[in-house]
Parts: structure tokens; C-alpha cells; sequence
């Protein structure tokens, strides 16, 4: 009796395909889309952070063109300060000098002395200031990699011979005193003003 639990298939095409090598697929096929996908994710992610540190970057640049703006205009006050102080004590030595009444003289004696005082306190606040100024520059010149002219006005700064006031020699009297006193500080703040130019200057290559 045949035994009916086996069936026994016959097909051409099932032994062809039996008989037919598995063809191998290369592991590169697989790979390199791998691996384009992840160098594009990574200059995708590196473009944005060239995109991100110029954003930084610039950000920075204005933060430091500001406060350079700001210690320029502090630097200026500070020079009229100084010229001030420079033409009073001036002023108050001659009418010491000049005047008569011993009242007077030694309240222009203690003037002087007050206005030498302040004189000396200003000078120190604007190196302050100046060295501060420098500061700021510095860092800009770090994060902008740029130095472009900013030596020739440095040289300026650094070897600026301040201006002094007029003794007022040619005033021999009260009124000649005081008439004189406005010019001399006038006078005194325009010859600063060739100092303030370097500052203004650096403040034009920043921006």
C-alpha cells in the first residue's frame, strides 16, 4: 500500500532555482548611503555652527564697538574736566599774585591748592578710562582677527604730550583776570581735540 503521508513535487523551475547560486551583495552597497547620510548630517551640523559662532561673533562686535563708543564720549568729559581744572588752578595762582586785599589772597591760595587737588584725581581717572579704552579694543582685535590701523593711533595715545594752561602773565588785573579765563579754556580744549581725534578714529575703523 503506498504510503500517502509523502508527496513527492516535481517541477522543473523549483530545480532550476534550487540549482542557481545565491547571488552575494556587496557590504559597500549598504555602506555608502550610510555613510553620505552621516557626512551630510555632519557638515549640515557643522554649517550651523559656522552659522551660530558668526552670529556670536558679530553679536560681540557691536557689544564692543558700544562700549568703546561710550568710553570714547567718558574720555571726552574727562579732558574737559581736565582743562578746567588746568586753566583754574592757573587762574587762581595769579590772582594771588595780582590781588591785594589778604582776604581774597588767601582764598585764591586755597583755590589753587584745591584745583592742583582735582587736577591730579582727574589725571588719574582718565588713565583709567584710556586703559580701560585699550581693554576693549584689544578684545575687539581678538574677536574680529583684525588689527587694520589701529597702531599708528595707539603711538598717538600712548606718547600724547598733554598741553599746559596759560599762566595768564599778560593779565595784571582783576578784570584782565577774568576776562582772560574763558579764552584760556577754550583754548585749552581745542588743543585736545587733536588727542580725541585718535579715539574717534579707532571708533571709525570699528564700525
Amino acid at each position: 500500500m503506498p504510503d500517502s503521508s509523502k508527496v513527492e513535487i516535481i517541477s522543473k523551475a523549483l530545480d532550476t532555482l534550487a540549482s542557481k547560486p545565491v547571488e552575494k551583495v556587496s557590504m559597500w552597497v549598504t555602506l555608502i548611503p550610510l555613510l553620505i547620510g552621516a557626512a551630510l548630517t555632519l557638515i549640515i551640523q557643522l554649517l550651523i555652527e559656522i552659522y551660530k559662532s558668526s552670529k556670536l561673533r558679530e553679536s560681540k562686535r557691536q557689544v564692543l564697538i558700544s562700549k568703546a563708543k561710550a568710553k570714547t564720549y567718558l574720555i571726552a568729559q574727562t579732558l574737559k574736566d581736565l582743562a578746567m581744572y588746568k586753566v583754574h588752578k592757573q587762574y587762581y595762582i595769579r590772582s594771588f599774585q595780582i590781588t591785594k586785599d589778604p582776604i581774597e589772597k588767601e582764598d585764591s591760595f586755597k583755590k589753587q591748592y584745591e584745583k592742583g587737588q582735582e587736577q591730579r584725581s582727574t589725571e588719574m581717572k582718565l588713565d583709567d578710562n584710556i586703559a580701560e579704552y585699550f581693554q576693549i579694543i584689544t578684545e575687539y582685535i581678538i574677536v574680529t582677527k583684525n588689527k587694520k590701523n589701529f597702531q599708528q593711533f595707539f603711538d598717538t595715545i600712548f606718547h600724547y604730550q598733554y598741553p599746559k594752561s596759560s599762566k595768564f602773565d599778560n593779565c595784571h588785573t582783576s578784570e584782565e583776570l577774568i576776562a582772560e579765563l574763558d579764552i584760556q579754556e577754550r583754548s585749552l580744549n581745542e588743543k585736545y581735540k587733536v588727542f580725541l581725534n585718535s579715539f574717534e578714529s579707532i571708533q571709525s575703523l570699528m564700525s
